[in-house]
């Protein structure tokens, strides 16, 4: 593999990883709104009613459901992880690999509620942040395959 190839993969890989760190923050910061994460309380046997909260709102660790304030730590952990690691690309790779984990971790919470409650127990902005996160995953994975085909090819 020749020069020329070896740094456009590089670029791609880069551009690749700030597209998923810009994703990440954007779900963050949708995340931090206070309508952005419902919870459903049940007034009768046959009545439900939802209010918003944030997903770092300490009222769903009161009530038992973890999966909002479990997203938005894993995805502040995830954000800042990338932002530390974009900024140190070539010798970042064990933080690149932490924020991957992370990120694919907090896939999993975002979309509990959708099982658990039903579409009443999702917002709009969830299904946004889901969205958000599982596109932020999607970027590093093709990031971290590019920069292992070129570490591949530098041997």
């Amino acid at each position: 593999m020749n020069e020329k190839t070896t740094k456009k993969l590089i670029f791609k890989s880069k551009a690749c990883y700030t597209i998923s760190t810009i994703s990440m923050l954007a779900a963050l910061i949708l995340e931090i709104l206070p309508f952005s994460a419902a919870m459903v309380f049940a007034t009768s046997p046959t009545e439900r009613i939802a209010y918003t909260f944030s997903y770092f709102d300490i009222i769903f660790i009161g009530y038992g459901d973890f999966a909002p304030m479990v997203t938005g730590v894993l995805s502040a952990a995830a954000a800042l992880l990338m932002a530390i690691s974009l900024f140190r690309f070539d010798r970042a790779k064990k933080s690149r690999k932490a924020a991957f984990v992370c990120s694919l971790l907090a896939v999993i919470p975002t979309i509990a509620p959708l099982f658990m409650f039903g579409s009443s127990g999702m917002t709009a902005i969830s299904y946004i942040v889901s969205a958000a996160i599982v596109c932020s995953v999607c970027f590093q994975a093709v990031a971290n395959r590019s920069t292992q085909c070129t570490e591949a090819a530098l041997r």
